[in-house]
């Protein structure tokens, strides 16, 4: 989930080779739905990750400023996802 706006996200995405889908979520409603921490921002403005499979079911949930370095937990987590028929 992102608060950019799709111009600012389509612009990560370029620089990133990013391929996942990213829900883009202006007014935090779903980061709200989803109980994530922080006012006005989700997580209190610290860089996070959240991983739903196909049927919204949070998979993999990590406030964290450095979650770069557990960066193989969130592979592990799609790459079951992807294994999933």
């Amino acid at each position: 989930m992102n608060p950019d706006t799709p111009e600012d996200n389509r612009r990560v995405r370029e620089g990133t080779r990013l391929s996942i889908p990213i829900l883009l979520d202006p007014g935090y409603t779903v980061a709200r739905a989803y109980d994530l921490p922080g006012e006005g921002r989700p997580m209190n403005g610290l860089v996070g990750v959240v991983v739903m499979d196909a049927g919204g079911i949070i998979r993999l949930q990590r406030v964290d400023i450095d979650f770069g370095a557990h960066g193989g937990q969130i592979v592990h987590v799609l790459q079951g996802l992807a294994a999933r028929p």
